[in-house]
């Protein structure tokens, strides 16, 4: 299924995949196919008005999911009753109980069913996850995130996030939720947020949230932000976790083909560290990618 995020997939992820073999394009809308074929013209030839005449005459094995949330369930689950393994973008569905019912409906039928949570397999973020589960500087006890970005209107034109209920939350936090159950390697067992919307911005919703979220006894401070002023993080967000006996911080990089960087230090004057090669001072970072 389509949409702008689907034209993404379509020219830019899918054809990367040599496993994957693209057998059709859903989407009601014929100006869709239109903006597709300026970067794919043979897409034409594979073009469906509705996924039941996609099913029919491409017979897929898989079904990926990139509409707005609304179409996001309902796809979903006639993709899994099809018979169909379904990849759906995030956010999965907005509401608890359709999500579990959609997993419990995959499960029966032994089928995958994943949302799309790309940031947890940047090399940065990966190697945030490695520095905290092999214990090479102790154990983590409180994380503090930051993510900044203006996307006002005007000078910006509305987009769809300016018109969500939740556009902060659903829309961008859920990727920093994420990374935090990758590099903690757990659920949360407690969450505390707060949203606010001043008015300004040209948001429905609340752009602005702060969060307190603890992983036992480790403290997770989260701020973020849709109309700030402050100088932009990456998209991943700002991140200092402190360790028992060093830090990691994941941050925008120094160079400006990178988009963000892991770096950690042990604390001086720990002896120790000559035998925990792992721990020495050093840094990974994510290449910036267009869009």
């Amino acid at each position: 299924m389509c949409r702008d995020w689907g034209r993404d997939w379509a020219w830019r992820v899918n054809p990367t995949v040599d496993e994957v073999e693209v057998v059709g394009y859903v989407d009601s809308d014929a100006g869709a196919l239109k903006l597709l074929s300026r970067r794919l013209p043979g897409a034409r030839a594979s073009w469906f008005g509705s996924l039941d005449a996609a099913l029919a005459a491409a017979r897929p094995e898989a079904l990926l999911v990139t509409t707005t949330i609304a179409g996001h369930a309902p796809l979903a689950r006639a993709g899994l009753e099809a018979g169909l393994h379904v990849l759906v973008e995030k956010p999965f569905t907005d509401k608890l109980d359709v999500a579990a019912e959609l997993v419990s409906l995959a499960a029966a039928k032994g089928l995958a069913l994943m949302v799309s949570q790309n940031y947890r397999f940047f090399p940065a973020a990966r190697t945030a996850a490695r520095l905290v589960h092999d214990g090479s500087l102790g154990g983590l006890y409180e994380i503090g995130i930051d993510f900044r970005r203006d996307y006002s209107s005007p000078p910006k034109p509305r987009f769809r996030i300016h018109l969500d209920s939740q556009p902060l939350l659903v829309d961008m936090s859920i990727h920093h939720f994420d990374l935090l159950r990758l590099i903690v390697g757990r659920e949360p067992d407690r969450v505390f947020c707060s949203t606010a919307n001043v008015g300004r911005g040209g948001f429905d919703g609340p752009p602005t949230a702060a969060a307190s979220v603890a992983f036992g006894e480790a403290l997770v401070s989260y701020r973020g932000s849709w109309i700030s002023a402050g100088p932009k993080t990456p998209w991943a967000g700002e991140w200092n976790m402190e360790l028992e006996h060093g830090n990691v911080r994941y941050a925008k990089a120094a160079s400006r083909r990178l988009q963000a960087a892991t770096t950690w230090r042990p604390l001086p004057s720990r002896s120790r560290w000559s035998s925990r090669p792992s721990a020495r001072r050093g840094s990974t970072c994510d290449r910036r990618t267009p869009g």
